[in-house]
């Protein structure tokens, strides 16, 4: 291409002023580059935005705290379905897919106790953590009690609606994905930094869920090693102030639900579990080379766009947890939901509920729940068979231990 000329007039001002005709210049290039890869006319003026085109720019990097790492680490260890992973949204905090995966062997916040195990443990079912958390479940006075139903069909016709909601939220996300991309075709000022962006991140991260799908799963418990596994079998957790979950069925369901984490397959499909591990954490840490750079150099709009599409990713995780929380709290069967005034009411309602196993295993002093006075310990003996409200009774019994002390000093006297 030979050397191009401006007009008399436009050279003698870039003579004069040093700028008008290196711009010239740049503008016949752009021009040319995009007659040759035949661009849409919106984008043949904008190849990468100037200066004067972006007098402006969004910090990129702050999108990362938007929703904490917290809220995506617990998306992920609630097991999400096959749908889930398909959802045209990018993952939040792709930071989080670069680091090790021993958060797998990391338990939940909560603990449980078995009255009939007499025994305590943190519980390790994130599924079950999380439905309990956006269930609200151990929100103050709160007393639920859920029962694991020994047929598998009943939970399957339960759990329908729930698979139903999953598959339309599946659908809605690719309907704004693809609105997004029919936005940046019709907006001026868009580059290619928009569709590079946002095709990398939303199929990196479709990828990156379905690899995990695969290879993460929830460990294994043999029926052979559960002991007496038809037996009934109950857990609960107290939550902060007067409130309390239980968990009722067989004693393997119950292990199923409350034991059991998740663990990376060995060798999924012949591979070593660290070459899959290696591989999604390299090719997360070049997504996001990608993306840092490529973005703070496009245009104001290509921002904007990748804003949204993160915005649709926000969402993404709020929604699916809420989902996968109904989708789970669906298999269970709800035996009482009850408002409980005090946490007197609490342990009343749970050492009348498991009487049984205070007569043969003591749990009560072994789980610590009550203080270690004659007062508690008398109502704990009496509550099981009195229709009184407990906490009327818990001041009588202490009324009736004042009166005697009393009593006692005066006859000493």
């Amino acid at each position: 291409m030979g050397r191009m000329t401006p007009p008399t007039g436009q050279l003698r001002y870039g003579i004069s002023t040093g700028r008008f005709y290196s711009t010239y210049c740049l503008h016949q290039t752009l021009c040319s580059y995009s007659m040759y890869f035949k661009l849409p006319y919106q984008h043949q003026l904008m190849m990468a935005a100037s200066p004067d085109q972006q007098p402006w720019t969004f910090d990129v990097s702050s999108l990362i705290v938007l929703i904490s790492e917290e809220e995506e680490r617990n998306y992920r260890l609630s097991r999400r379905s096959l749908l889930q992973c398909l959802t045209a949204a990018p993952v939040v905090g792709l930071q989080n897919y670069v680091r090790s995966y021993d958060l797998l062997l990391e338990p939940s916040k909560e603990t449980y106790f078995s009255p009939y195990g007499v025994k305590s443990a943190p519980l390790r079912n994130i599924r079950l953590a999380n439905a309990l958390k956006h269930d609200k479940l151990l929100e103050d006075q709160k007393y639920t009690v859920l029962r694991i139903p020994t047929s598998r069909t009943s939970q399957d016709r339960a759990s329908q609606k729930s698979r139903m909601l999953i598959a339309l939220w599946t659908g809605a996300t690719w309907l704004l994905f693809a609105g997004l991309l029919v936005a940046i075709y019709k907006t001026p000022g868009t580059t290619w930094v928009s569709y590079a962006t946002c095709a990398a991140f939303t199929g990196w991260s479709i990828i990156l869920r379905l690899v995990e799908y695969v290879n993460v799963i929830p460990a294994a418990v043999a029926r052979s090693e559960v002991n007496d596994p038809d037996e009934l079998d109950a857990v609960f957790i107290m939550g902060r102030s007067n409130s309390a979950f239980v968990l009722e069925g067989s004693r393997e369901d119950v292990k199923e639900w409350t034991s059991c984490g998740l663990t990376y397959r060995p060798d999924p499909w012949g591979v070593p579990a660290s070459v899959w591990q290696g591989f999604t954490r390299l090719c997360s840490l070049m997504v996001l080379l990608f993306i840092f750079s490529a973005v703070p150099n496009g245009s104001t709009v290509d921002q904007v766009a990748f804003i949204l599409l993160n915005a649709v990713a926000q969402l993404n995780v709020l929604v699916g947890q809420r989902l996968n929380s109904r989708y789970v709290l669906s298999r269970f069967v709800r035996a009482e939901d009850s408002r409980e005034k005090t946490r007197t009411h609490v342990y009343a309602k749970l050492i009348r509920r498991f009487c049984d196993a205070e007569t043969e295993n003591q749990w009560v002093d072994a789980s610590g729940m009550l203080p270690k006075t004659d007062v508690w310990n008398a109502w704990k003996e009496r509550v099981v068979n009195n229709v009184e409200d407990p906490k009327d009774l818990y001041r009588a019994i202490s009324n009736d231990q004042k009166f005697m002390r009393k009593k006692s000093v005066r006859g000493k006297v």
